[in-house]
């Protein structure tokens, strides 16, 4: 699998410019290739408070501590937005009975971002999934629920990391894995989309990544 996703991982080659600060302001980005429609980029560094919904819901999942005040003790999180964002992906559902929870990496002594989905059924709230992931976007699909855009990571050895972008899209009541879009932000060519798609697939699955 390794060596098979070598070959799809591409090299950028980063300019220096003649300066130390033009080099820190103006380094050389690969443009990105975009394959869904709404893209989402989180950055945990929001200082106000949660409201009072938001507040209510993480302490019905009990995941936070509610008295904490140290936004920087990630074991013991505070029920604070520098720790946990809220996404609705139903907009025909209220906030409180269908959410996606994104989880800021190393809270509870995880080193990665995570994901879980609820939604309410009589009257208690389910977790219907959870991912070790970041949400990257969403996009508009036939049903009421949104497609994810979810990013993966694998580590490959020698300070290599793959990063798989992928569409998962509601069926029988949960999020199930569509296909693999992306590989590190390039997109998968159509000839090998199928075989790499089964492929990556196994890899977040075998490496507990959907859970």
């Amino acid at each position: 699998m390794k060596n098979t996703l070598l070959l799809f991982i591409p090299f950028f080659i980063f300019i220096a410019c003649q300066s130390e600060k033009k080099q820190k302001d103006k380094i050389a980005k690969p443009k990105k290739e975009t394959v869904f429609d709404k893209e989402i980029e989180i950055i945990f560094q929001d200082q106000s408070n949660f409201k009072n919904e938001e507040l209510e819901l993480l302490k019905e999942l009990k995941i936070c501590n509610s008295s904490e005040k140290d936004l920087k003790n990630h074991f013991n999180p505070a029920c604070h937005p520098s720790f946990f964002k809220f996404f609705k992906f139903n907009e025909k559902k209220a906030l409180k009975n269908s959410f996606l929870l994104l989880i800021k990496a190393r809270v509870h002594d995880f080193p990665l971002r995570r994901i879980l989905i609820f939604e309410r059924e009589q009257g208690e709230l389910v977790k219907v999934n959870g991912f070790v992931a970041n949400l990257i976007g969403m996009d508009k699909s036939s049903s009421e629920h949104n497609d994810l855009i979810l990013r993966f990571n694998e580590d490959l050895g020698g300070g290599e990391v793959a990063f798989f972008n992928c569409r998962f899209v509601w069926r029988n009541n949960h999020y199930e894995f569509d296909e693999a879009l992306q590989i590190n932000d390039s997109n998968i060519k159509t000839e090998f989309k199928d075989s790499m798609s089964r492929e990556i697939e196994n890899t977040i699955t075998n490496n507990k990544m959907i859970f």
